[in-house]
C-alpha cells in the first residue's frame, strides 16, 4: 500500500476502531510472554511449541482484523477474543503450577550458593563440575587460592597437610583462623551412568568447642586425681612416721625408767635387784644400738613415690645427699620439680643429676617437656625453695633456654656460705 494510502487509511480510523485493534494486540503480547516463561522453565517443550503456535495464530487473527478493516462480524471478534483470553488463563495457571513445583537453573544455583554447608561435585581427576560459594570460600581461607582440583584438595585433607588441619583420615577436620571448625565427608554417586564425587563441608564449630573444653576438663581431672593419689600415699607415710614416733617415745620412756632404776641402785643398793637392773639396761641399749630405718623411712622415698603417682618417671644420676639438714631442701626441690613438669611443661620424665665437689653438692634438675616460652617467674614453690636453699647457705639458679634447668648448690657443712 502506498504511503499516502496508509496515511489515508489510518486517518479514517475512529477511537472505537483503535480500541478494537489494541484489544486484538493484547493476546499477541500475552502469548509472547507465555512463550518466554515456558522457555525459561526448560521442561515444558511441548507446551512451548503450543505457545509458539498460539503466538502465530493470535498475530494472524490480529492481522486479519486489521486488513479486513473491521469487516468481521462483532460476534466473531468477541468470540475469538474470548477464546484467546480463556486459553491464556489456562496457560498462565499451568505456568504458575509448574513454577511452584519446578526450579529454574538460576533458582537452583542461588539456593545452592546459600546453603550453610560447603558442597563440591567433581569428576574423577579432580575437575569441579559444581561448587557452591561456601566451599570455595573455605578453600580460599585455607590456601589463598580458588578451588581448581578437588581431588588434590581432599587428598591433602586426609593427610593433614594444611596448617589448619586438626585430624585427617576419612573424615578430616580443620580449624580456621577465625575460630570456626569444619568436618569434610566424601561420597561417590552416579549421575547419567558416570561416577561423580561429592565433597561436603559441615560446620562443627560448636561441637568442636565442646569437645575441646571436655578434653581440657578431663586433663585437669587427671591431674587432680594424680595429686590426690600422691597425697593419699603421703598420708600413709605420715601415719607410719607417727607410729614410729610413738614407738620411739615409749623406748625413751623405758630408757628413762632404766636410768631412774640405776640412780636408785646407786643410792640404795639393797633395795634393787642388780641382775634385773642389768637385764633392763641391756634391753634398752640393744634397741638403740640395733635400730635401723625401714625401707619406707629412707630419705626421699616419699617424694620419689609421689612423682611416680603423678605419672612422672624420675631418673636420678648419682647419689642424693643424706645429710639431715639437706633432706628437707632436696625433698622440696623434687616435689616442686615434678609438679611443674606435669603442670607447666606437660612432660613425662624428670632427671636429677648429682655432682659432688669437695665443699658442696651440685644438683641439676631437667625434664623432657616443652621449654618456657616467656622465661620463668619464681612464685609459690620455686620462691619457697630459694628461701630454704639460702637459709642453709646454698644457692639456686634457673635457666629457661634452650631448655629448663634448675641448679642447686648445697653445702656439705651446715650453714656454710659457698656463693
Amino acid at each position: 500500500m502506498p504511503d499516502f494510502a496508509c496515511a489515508d487509511f489510518y486517518a479514517q480510523l475512529t477511537f472505537s476502531d483503535g480500541v478494537l485493534m489494541f484489544c486484538a494486540l493484547i493476546p499477541v503480547l500475552l502469548w509472547c510472554r507465555c512463550l518466554i516463561r515456558l522457555l525459561e522453565l526448560r521442561i515444558c517443550r511441548k507446551e512451548s511449541f503450543a505457545a509458539a503456535a498460539a503466538v502465530v495464530i493470535s498475530f494472524g487473527w490480529y492481522d486479519a482484523v486489521r486488513l479486513q478493516r473491521f469487516g468481521m462480524p462483532l460476534y466473531v471478534l468477541t468470540g475469538g477474543f474470548a477464546v484467546q483470553i480463556l486459553l491464556l488463563i489456562l496457560t498462565f495457571r499451568f505456568i504458575l503450577r509448574k513454577s511452584r513445583t519446578q526450579l529454574s537453573a538460576m533458582s537452583f544455583k542461588e539456593g545452592f550458593d546459600t546453603l550453610p554447608a560447603g558442597l563440591c561435585f567433581y569428576l574423577p581427576g579432580g575437575m569441579p563440575k559444581m561448587i557452591n560459594y561456601k566451599m570455595d570460600s573455605l578453600f580460599f581461607s585455607m590456601t589463598g587460592e580458588h578451588l581448581t582440583n578437588a581431588e588434590d584438595f581432599f587428598r591433602n585433607l586426609t593427610e593433614s597437610r594444611y596448617s589448619c588441619s586438626i585430624s585427617g583420615g576419612e573424615q578430616p577436620i580443620v580449624s580456621l583462623p577465625d575460630g570456626t571448625a569444619y568436618s569434610f565427608t566424601h561420597n561417590v554417586i552416579t549421575a547419567h551412568g558416570e561416577p561423580v564425587h561429592e565433597l561436603i563441608a559441615s560446620d562443627i564449630t560448636e561441637l568442636y568447642g565442646m569437645t575441646k573444653n571436655l578434653e581440657e576438663k578431663q586433663k585437669t581431672i587427671r591431674q587432680i586425681n594424680a595429686r590426690l593419689k600422691a597425697l593419699n600415699s603421703t598420708l600413709r607415710y605420715v601415719i607410719m612416721e607417727k607410729e614410729v614416733l610413738n614407738i620411739k617415745t615409749r623406748i625413751h620412756d623405758q630408757l628413762g625408767q632404766t636410768l631412774l632404776l640405776g640412780r636408785r641402785y646407786l643410792q640404795k643398793p639393797a633395795e634393787v635387784d642388780a641382775e634385773e637392773m642389768l637385764a633392763q639396761w641391756k634391753k634398752s641399749f640393744g634397741l638403740l644400738l640395733h635400730e635401723e630405718r625401714e625401707t619406707w623411712q629412707k630419705p626421699y622415698l616419699v617424694s620419689i613415690r609421689q612423682a611416680e603417682l603423678l605419672g612422672i618417671r624420675l631418673e636420678i644420676i648419682g647419689s642424693l645427699p643424706e645429710e639431715e639438714y639437706l633432706i628437707p631442701v632436696i625433698d622440696a626441690a623434687i616435689a616442686v620439680h615434678t609438679t611443674n613438669v606435669m603442670r607447666h611443661a606437660d612432660g613425662k620424665r624428670a632427671e636429677i643429676r648429682v655432682e659432688e665437689q669437695p665443699n658442696y653438692y651440685s644438683l641439676y634438675f631437667t625434664n623432657d617437656g616443652r621449654p618456657p616460652q616467656n622465661g620463668v617467674t619464681e612464685s609459690g614453690g620455686l620462691s619457697n625453695l630459694r628461701r630454704m636453699t639460702e637459709r642453709i647457705g646454698g644457692g639456686m639458679k634457673i635457666r629457661s633456654l634452650p631448655a629448663f634447668e634448675l641448679i642447686l648448690k648445697l653445702p656439705k657443712h651446715e650453714k656454710e656460705d659457698i656463693l
